[in-house]
């Protein structure tokens, strides 16, 4: 049962969605909206206000159209030079408009930055909310589409695959281990768990786990008493948050805390085009479960 499983997950993976066709602009892609946006000409003048498209920009090989970036301890090494548009999370509008984009990858909604930069006359495109490995594929073909590297998004997300493959394979034959992947921002407040709806239980049960809770949806705050009773073997936690985990009192009898099995993976890297880096750690915290 177990195999069958890592195979269908394998082959919805390889095969994936219909690709995006290249061809002259201009290009339409959908946004996280459901709306469909218009670029009209190959982009010179890009602007990714978060970490996510700044390492698409980059691993996509178009480094010399970005122009500037939102402020991001995660952003990938090759953009720290460039100039900043303000936080990730609240980005001057009237610093972006000083760039003359004419790309904004990943304004939002929430601080209405994305409307502010529409009614100016800038071209945004924003992927829709990343919950799975095929989501962020699919945000690469979105992001390369626009720009009009078709072809580089192709020969990305083949790497990625393969990458998610030869690391899966390594956890195929093997038991399933219990594991959870929380978010514990506090050493005090219960934390958050990634759910059935959520790329981390994908990487989760391909890296050879059973999340402890596939049964709730992202991002639940689940009880200290919820967690020891689940008692997962190995916890998944941002590096900075270990020590609320393996240090709180609540959770000692919890088995991945009594056994020192917490892990640090960095959110920005599941979710990201460096996807494959967080499951092969994965995969290996797994194994060393007896």
């Amino acid at each position: 049962m177990r195999k069958a499983v890592h195979a269908l997950l394998l082959a919805g993976l390889v095969l994936g969605p219909t690709l995006l066709a290249a061809g002259e602009y201009p290009v339409t892609v959908t946004d996280d909206r459901g709306a469909r946006i218009t670029i009209s000409a190959l982009p010179k003048r890009v602007v990714a206000v978060s970490a996510l498209y700044a390492q698409i920009v980059v691993d996509l090989e178009a480094l010399d159209r970005l122009v500037a970036v939102g402020e991001s301890a995660d952003n990938p090494a090759e953009v720290l030079d460039l100039p900043t548009v303000g936080p990730n999370y609240a980005p001057s509008v009237e610093t972006i408009l000083g760039f003359s984009p004419d790309l904004v990858l990943g304004a939002s909604d929430y601080g209405g930055e994305r409307a502010a930069l529409e009614s100016a006359g800038v071209t945004v495109v924003t992927t829709p909310w990343l919950t799975s490995v095929q989501s962020i594929l699919d945000a690469v073909r979105t992001v390369a589409a626009a720009l009009g590297a078709v072809p580089e998004g192709e020969r990305l997300i083949e790497r990625i695959t393969r990458e998610i493959v030869e690391a899966e394979t390594l956890a195929i034959e093997r038991d399933e281990v219990s594991a959870a992947f929380l978010y514990a921002s506090t050493p005090n407040d219960p934390p958050y768990v990634a759910g059935s709806d959520a790329v981390e239980h994908e990487l989760i049960v391909r890296a050879g786990g059973r999340n402890v809770f596939a049964d709730v949806q992202w991002s639940s705050q689940v009880s200290f008493e919820e967690i020891i009773s689940r008692n997962p073997a190995v916890i998944f936690v941002a590096p900075s948050q270990i020590e609320n985990v393996l240090g709180n009192p609540n959770l000692q009898s919890v088995a991945a805390v009594a056994n020192g099995r917490i892990v640090g993976i960095r959110a920005s890297v599941v979710a990201s085009t460096r996807v494959a880096e967080a499951l092969r750690a994965m995969v290996d915290a797994l194994r060393g479960v007896e």
